[in-house]
């Protein structure tokens, strides 16, 4: 190819007089269609962009690699076991923001931080329901090792607006400071309440997805836009295809960081209902469209449940705040509404009841509890060989059973004193020697 460049030089050669701007314009024009041109022009920077420039000179110098040993229970027995994600610093007291899988159950935490230096940290507070925990550097190994850190600033996800370029930054597979590019590709991507090791998340929020490539290890890193901000927190891809990666609104953690600092964890309130949009029912319902979001469940000795609310009912209002939802991506701001409200409030909730034949509308108060998980933390009882959880109310009403105190056993070592006497993973135990085991305690004394 070097003659269809020497051709193009030929031809330039003629328009120099007609000036510089024409012999540049033309250049551009025959490099572009002949494809032949081997070197780089001088009026093209071959480098990044000073928009990307500008954005990672803010916020990489932020990014951190988050290194965890954390404990397992497997076959009754605890085992620790490495693990690796990002962060990112969001304050000059050295807070790092970061998933709560990566970090929400570590037993021992190191960071490093852009300049490599490694430097302990303790873990502020976690919430699984948004999968987010905050982290502390320890300021007294800063100070000692003379570690100078700088801290990212926090933007606003009801900004983003599709295709808006972003980058990625974090850890995938351990290659620390690791950047990415990619679109928005979905502003407010639903997932159906899911999972992670058995810890609910994912229902008071829906997603930012980006095509920006994210990978294990890049979970907790920051999703930036070309400001320099910070937009969401990476927490998922899909293995099983390309260009599918997943990150919580930044505005979510805005609304739980304050309340990681002051009380380690986030108090929600909980009505024991569940929620189904009314998308192609309302016909069926004989109701208006967008008109409420139907009750698909009520959890039994639940407020809801007490109150007599029952399913098929159609929620219509919360304290005056209307509850329409007519697709997926509107449940998790009525959930989240519902949640936000003080633990031991009265609610006032406007039903529907299709088919009635008295009165359609019911107004209902409704006295909230505390918005409780289905699973509780681990604890092995090494001298019977087995590892246990305390009993919570959510998994009982999952599995139909009676609201009853005890532990559940979670795993039994083989040839321990609880596999010989027949004790088996998923067992539930009520009383030993006519003792009642009302938690895992008691258990253990």
């Amino acid at each position: 190819m070097p003659e269809l460049c020497s051709t193009t030089q030929l031809l330039m050669g003629q328009t120099r007089r007609t000036g510089t701007a024409a012999f540049a314009l033309l250049a551009l024009l025959f490099c572009g269609m002949l494809g032949g041109c081997t070197q780089t022009a001088w009026w093209i920077n071959p480098g990044p962009s000073s928009r990307v420039q500008y954005a990672l000179a803010h916020v990489s110098p932020a990014v951190v690699r988050i290194d965890v040993v954390m404990r397992s229970f497997g076959n009754g027995t605890p085992e620790t076991f490495r693990a690796i994600g990002s962060g990112v610093i969001i304050d000059p007291q050295g807070h790092v923001l970061t998933n709560f899988h990566v970090a929400g159950r570590a037993r021992h935490i190191e960071v490093t931080l852009a300049d490599k230096e490694h430097v302990h940290a303790v873990r502020v507070g976690a919430d699984h329901w948004t999968d987010l925990a905050l982290l502390q550097m320890n300021l007294q190994e800063v100070a000692r090792k003379h570690i100078k850190f700088r801290w990212a600033k926090l933007g606003n996800s009801r900004r983003v607006q599709l295709g808006q370029p972003v980058l990625a930054i974090g850890t995938p597979y351990g290659l620390s400071r690791t950047v990415t590019r990619g679109i928005i590709s979905n502003t407010d991507r639903y997932f159906s309440a899911t999972t992670i090791d058995g810890y609910e998340t994912g229902w008071f929020n829906n997603w930012i997805q980006t095509d920006a490539a994210i990978n294990p290890g890049n979970s907790g890193g920051p999703l930036i836009n070309l400001r320099g901000e910070v937009i969401g927190i990476n927490t998922r891809g899909d293995p099983d295809a390309n260009n599918l990666g997943f990150a919580i609104p930044i505005n979510v953690a805005r609304r739980v960081i304050p309340q990681l600092l002051k009380h380690r964890r986030v108090v929600r309130s909980y009505l024991g209902l569940h929620l189904q949009p009314l998308r192609g029912l309302a016909k069926f319902y004989k109701i208006a469209e967008n008109h409420g979001v139907l009750i698909s469940s009520v959890d039994p000795e639940s407020p809801a449940s007490q109150a007599g609310l029952e399913p098929q009912d159609i929620l219509l209002s919360v304290n005056g705040h209307p509850t329409n939802c007519r697709f997926p991506e509107e449940l998790a701001p009525i959930r989240r509404y519902i949640a936000d409200q003080p633990v031991s409030s009265t609610l006032t909730l406007v039903i529907d009841r299709p088919g009635s034949t008295g009165q359609p509308y019911r107004v209902l108060a409704l006295k909230t509890t505390r918005l409780e998980s289905a699973v509780a933390p681990e604890h092995a009882i090494v001298a019977l060989g087995i590892s246990v959880r305390r009993l919570t109310a959510p998994y009982l009403r999952a599995r139909r059973l009676p609201l009853i105190s005890g532990v559940l056993v979670t795993g039994v070592r083989t040839g321990s004193p609880a596999d010989t006497a027949g004790v088996e993973s998923g067992d539930i135990i009520l009383r030993i020697n006519a003792k009642s085991v009302d938690n895992v305690h008691t258990l253990k004394t």
